[in-house]
């Protein structure tokens, strides 16, 4: 899924924007407001992330239209951090021409890996009657998240074996994550979906180290739709995941990198990065993007207690202390409105 230099026109395209930036960098001094901006954007063409990470399939008609002279859409600032950072510091009437034709070619080039993904996938084992209906089916299964499973989790031949897992371990591959979780060989414990207003949306145990297909899993089975943004600490791993299995569900999903541990990530492409998001969405600004992190401190108190008990206890314990967590974050919630609205009156 990495952008690959496949033919011609491609390259040519490449090598122009590469050479006009370089003429830039030693020409016009007017121009050097917008020079960071163009190198940002182009270390994240040119890194070995997906070209799906940069370019998400919302965009790639608004891409197409922009990249024949027309002005940009509004709506491919917010959705393409580094391009809307460049548009901040440029005349959006007179666009740089190399970056127009660079644009049309990531839109041609995110189009035809979209469609691959889609048509050379092989689904094995997959149904699509839903799970059978059993009151407190949590308590035998471990996964509890306010509602029945709407679909099975399929299996992907060629995606889902360890060798695909272990050949991911690679000079490509994003460091932070293999030294985390693959080569510490961590132990499992409760993986939890946390909104930003801190409420546990659900939980599930986990045999080993949480990672890529505990999120994506979830997502999938119990979602109808799936979310529009995901903040989590490895999403330059988990978005590549997702997109290889189910493209279609996920390609409105915004995957991105919390600001506590993309320090980490410092051989990822920034277009994860949801710093970057923020300085092109105002709706973001004053998201809790630690959310997830706060409230796993919380669940870290159970420890000792489920270290203790048998597996279906320590299922009853979660379940508990989750549905108290929630209630009391609800009842915040409530009484910061009311203190608000006497407040106004």
């Amino acid at each position: 899924m990495t952008l690959k230099l496949v033919d011609s026109s491609h390259y040519n395209a490449y090598k122009d924007a590469i050479m006009a930036y370089y003429d830039l960098e030693a020409g016009d001094s007017q121009c050097q407001a917008v020079l960071p901006r163009l190198r940002s954007f182009l270390r994240q063409v040119f890194s070995n992330d997906s070209v799906l990470q940069l370019i998400p399939h919302a965009v790639i008609p608004l891409l197409q239209a922009y990249s024949k002279n027309g002005p940009p859409d509004d709506r491919l600032e917010p959705l393409i951090p580094a391009l809307g950072m460049i548009f901040q510091e440029s005349d959006r009437q007179n666009p740089w021409p190399h970056l127009l034709r660079l644009c049309g070619t990531l839109a041609d080039r995110a189009q035809s890996v979209f469609n691959q993904l889609v048509t050379k996938r092989k689904i094995i084992n997959a149904t699509s009657e839903r799970p059978p209906a059993a009151d407190r089916v949590w308590e035998e299964t471990g996964s509890y998240y306010g509602r029945l499973p709407l679909r099975y989790r399929p299996y992907y031949d060629g995606r889902d074996d360890s060798k695909a897992f272990d050949n991911a371990d690679n000079a490509n591959s994003c460091r932070k994550f293999f030294s985390t979780y693959s080569k510490r060989t961590l132990t499992g414990g409760l993986m939890g979906l946390w909104c930003p207003h801190l409420i546990c949306l659900g939980f599930h145990l986990i045999p080993h180290a949480e990672g890529r297909n505990d999120v994506f899993s979830a997502l999938w089975v119990y979602f109808d739709k799936a979310p529009q943004t995901v903040v989590y600490d490895f999403a330059c791993q988990l978005a590549p995941y997702s997109m290889s299995r189910e493209p279609e569900f996920f390609k409105d999903t915004c995957f991105a990198i919390d600001e506590m541990h993309a320090t980490g990530h410092t051989a990822c492409s920034s277009a994860l990065f949801l710093s970057n998001y923020m300085q092109v969405r105002p709706d973001i600004r004053n998201v809790n993007s630690s959310a997830a992190e706060c409230c796993n401190s919380g669940l870290s108190r159970l420890k000792k207690s489920i270290s203790y008990m048998g597996e279906k206890h320590a299922i009853v314990l979660a379940f508990v202390y989750v549905n108290v967590w929630n209630r009391k974050r609800e009842r915040m919630r409530q009484m910061g409105l009311e203190a608000e609205f006497r407040r106004l009156q």
